[in-house]
């Protein structure tokens, strides 16, 4: 067990508020780390954790998408030991309702503000060698569905910016991975509900031999990535997705 022991080290988690943000904070919590959590609502990012023993759990309100507020969060962050990319947005839409304006917005925040975040964490000195950086992608970075294109389009680039951000940084001894969730019950899973309807969104957990994750089933697989048990692990994706892609 000491393997996975993250005591000693502090853990960056972006997009903290959701609920894959919120069930890493406290897994890594939980496993001894600390956590600078960040999130543009203050109110909501307070909440993340309210029993968070100060010198445990940071929260920092930063808007990632913007330059400044990357900057800004750059220069307040301590040394860290780990990333983790958490934040994103998910647009559905069919391939003929695509425009640039919903590309460029998309591809901000799912894939400009982690790859731009960690490339100045690791200019700026903020990233401690043996450290761990952990993209969230999605299952759809390589596996297709409909209505997807841009969210796909978006994490597959993230997958592939994890593989060659791995090789750059393998002589600083930090590792960079990404990890590939399913459905997971969450405040996208109920966006996508809304978009695609109970019926189909029925039909689609019938796909998955496990059914729907729960976020804690995408935090564990996390730590573990964070965790000296995976130091030999880098640039690769871990699929956590109750055997969707086994079919």
């Amino acid at each position: 067990m000491a393997l996975f022991d993250l005591t000693g080290k502090t853990v960056l988690v972006t997009g903290a508020t959701s609920g894959i943000g919120r069930a890493v904070c406290r897994g890594v919590l939980e496993a001894g780390g600390a956590v600078v959590a960040t999130g543009r609502d203050g109110k909501r990012l307070d909440g993340v954790f309210e029993d968070a023993v100060s010198e445990q759990f940071r929260p920092v309100v930063a808007d990632l998408v913007a330059p400044a507020g990357r900057e800004e969060l750059v220069r307040e962050l301590p040394s860290l030991d780990g990333i983790v990319h958490c934040a994103g947005a998910l647009d559905l839409a069919p391939a003929s309702f695509l425009s640039s304006k919903k590309l460029r917005a998309l591809e901000a925040i799912n894939y400009e503000a982690p790859v731009l975040l960690t490339t100045a964490l690791f200019k700026a000195g903020k990233l401690n060698p043996g450290g761990s950086v952990v993209f969230v992608a999605s299952v759809t970075g390589f596996s297709g569905a409909k209505g997807h294109v841009l969210y796909a389009g978006s994490k597959g680039a993230l997958i592939a910016a994890g593989r060659s951000l791995a090789i750059e940084l393998a002589s600083k001894r930090i590792r960079v991975n990404s990890l590939a969730p399913g459905m997971v019950r969450s405040g996208m899973v109920e966006q996508a509900a809304g978009a695609l309807g109970d019926e189909a969104m029925a039909a689609h957990e019938a796909e998955y031999p496990l059914g729907f994750g729960e976020p804690e089933d995408v935090a564990w697989p996390v730590v573990f990535l964070l965790s000296d048990a995976s130091r030999w692990v880098t640039g690769t994706t871990l699929v956590c997705d109750g055997g969707f892609t086994a079919r």
